[in-house]
């Protein structure tokens, strides 16, 4: 299930792009669809690293 990170170029934003979450990446689209419907954000922060980064 593809959602709107599967065309981003962040390499964590694409570790998320098939997850059952519709994600939105961080800008005006996101922040204006949750004042539209009186949502909160739900907000996931991370880093990517190679394997010997972050051993």
């Amino acid at each position: 299930m593809p959602n709107r990170l599967s065309e981003e170029t962040s390499p964590y934003l694409l570790q998320h792009a098939e997850n059952p979450v519709d994600w939105y990446a961080w800008g005006e689209e996101a922040l204006s669809r949750a004042l539209e419907e009186n949502r909160p954000i739900l907000l996931s922060i991370g880093y990517s690293a190679c394997h010997w980064c972050h051993v």
